[in-house]
């Protein structure tokens, strides 16, 4: 879980921006791309914008630049099932969102597709949060999104406490 001595202010970031346009709760959208893509760098901990995990390996590219370099060199049966950006968005699932895998890569275009993918996993199951936020990590294994689904609830709780 992350460290924190205070709740978290997520005023004026792509979580917050992006929550209101998915109609989703910003520290929610916070705690599944801390899930999906966190980074432990410097004694800071948070979701990394330029994540890039394939089967292989997990890289943490320092900016976007070296982010698209990497993602330009990866063997394409690498990245045709890579997970891309703090959404950790999968190209095989979701690459069809944008005109462009590499788009994935880019904070705030990641994000506002991780949110649609979020916002519809919800819909589909509104009575069930736990199982909806499960199924943004893996639709046809319910135990395995469900202890996705109560991490990241979970999280968010703590998140907000503080």
């Amino acid at each position: 879980m992350a460290p924190s001595a205070r709740a978290l202010d997520l005023r004026n970031t792509p979580f917050t921006v992006t929550g209101q346009l998915a109609r989703l709760d910003p520290y929610l959208l916070y705690a599944v791309s801390y899930v999906e893509s966190r980074l432990d760098r410097k004694g800071r901990t948070g979701p990394w914008p330029y994540a890039v995990r394939t089967a292989k390996e997990s890289y943490y590219p320092p900016d976007l630049p070296s982010a698209m370099q990497l993602v330009m060199a990866l063997p394409a049966a690498e990245l045709a099932d890579a997970d891309l950006g703090w959404m950790q968005v999968n190209v095989r699932w979701h690459g069809h969102r944008v005109p462009d895998v590499s788009h994935l890569l880019h904070p705030d275009i990641n994000m506002r597709v991780g949110a649609g993918i979020l916002r519809e996993a919800i819909d589909s199951l509104p009575r069930d949060l736990e199982l909806a936020v499960g199924r943004y990590h893996t639709w046809m294994d319910e135990p395995r999104a469900r202890d996705y689904g109560r991490r990241v609830l979970a999280l968010r709780a703590q998140l907000r406490r503080g």
